[in-house]
């Protein structure tokens, strides 16, 4: 069986699966989907193999210091290739994509200083193409599929070899213990004691991520910036119900911004429909991320200038 863009059922519920553990047990998932061990094997190599997926592992941002998070909506006119080009190569960026709306360029940041954050911006404004920056400061991010979320500092440091580690699982989320193991030079035990102890303590989590340019099923996007009644909690919650991928409660002219993703419009507009609904909800602007240029939470650059 098959969705309307050609690809597998299965597929895509294997990909929905590694998105949430990239290593996840090919038995694990395929008891979780009803699936042969064989099925799933074959669709990773075959995914992965042709560039559809690749696994990586996304770091705790505050365990490196970055405490200056938040969303950029850039409002443009005429050819800003350049601009792509530049926050796409920027350390500062882990997310960029263009948009529907207003703003034709979303920028999700994270700096380590408030300086940082004031070089960004004066670097964003120096292109001809940008007629205005619209900043929402995150106050926390609740939820992120792709990232640890964990607020509080860890109460352990990350020695030379914890770096190492994580520096692999980032140029590769499933290598297997007995590789990392050698390449670290340790008994695959210690190898995997270290693994666990940076995943379970949210340092890091080993995700797969798809490549979008690929039209796969789940590949509309849908951005909300989401204005509410008193706190954010209820809404927040509203939000983790309705399953949404990315949850930041924000400074600013929205008190929430979030991501959710759908298999069709219909989908998309169902879904806005019920949370107008909402009692908590006041407003609610959207925008479809059209082209996702970047989407990183590596940290590995950073090793020589984390805080310790």
């Amino acid at each position: 069986m098959s969705d309307k863009s050609g690809f597998s059922i299965d597929e895509d519920h294997v990909i929905d699966y590694l998105r949430r553990d990239g290593r996840a047990s090919y038995s694990s998932i395929a008891e979780a989907l009803d699936l042969t061990r064989n099925h799933v094997s074959e669709i990773v190599k075959s995914v992965v193999d042709s560039g559809q997926l690749r696994f990586t592992a996304s770091a705790n941002p505050r365990m490196f210091g970055f405490h200056v998070e938040g969303h950029l909506h850039v409002v443009l006119r005429g050819d800003a290739s350049a601009l792509y080009e530049e926050m796409v190569g920027s350390s500062l960026t882990t997310y960029v994509s263009t948009t529907t709306g207003d703003a034709g360029l979303c920028v999700q940041m994270r700096c380590r200083f408030e300086a940082e954050l004031v070089e960004l911006l004066a670097a964003i404004r120096e292109h001809d193409e940008v007629l205005s920056i619209q900043v929402h400061r995150y106050d926390s991010i609740v939820h992120n599929i792709y990232a640890p979320t964990l607020q509080a500092e860890d109460e352990f440091s990350l020695d030379e070899t914890d770096m190492r580690l994580i520096e692999a699982l980032e140029l590769d989320g499933r290598a297997p213990v007995r590789v990392l193991a050698e390449a670290l030079r340790l008994p695959e035990s210690s190898a995997r004691h270290r693994m666990t102890r940076l995943i379970d303590g949210e340092i890091i989590r080993v995700v797969a991520v798809p490549n979008r340019n690929f039209g796969r099923a789940h590949t509309i996007a849908l951005g909300l910036g989401v204005r509410h009644k008193g706190v954010s909690g209820p809404c927040v919650e509203v939000l983790s119900k309705l399953g949404v991928e990315f949850i930041a409660t924000t400074t600013g002219d929205f008190g929430i911004i979030a991501t959710a993703v759908f298999v069709t419009l219909r989908d998309a507009n169902d879904f806005v429909e019920v949370l107008r609904r909402e009692p908590t909800v006041v407003g609610i602007s959207t925008w479809i991320h059209l082209q996702i240029l970047k989407e990183d939470y590596s940290v590995a650059e950073y090793r020589d200038t984390r805080q310790r």
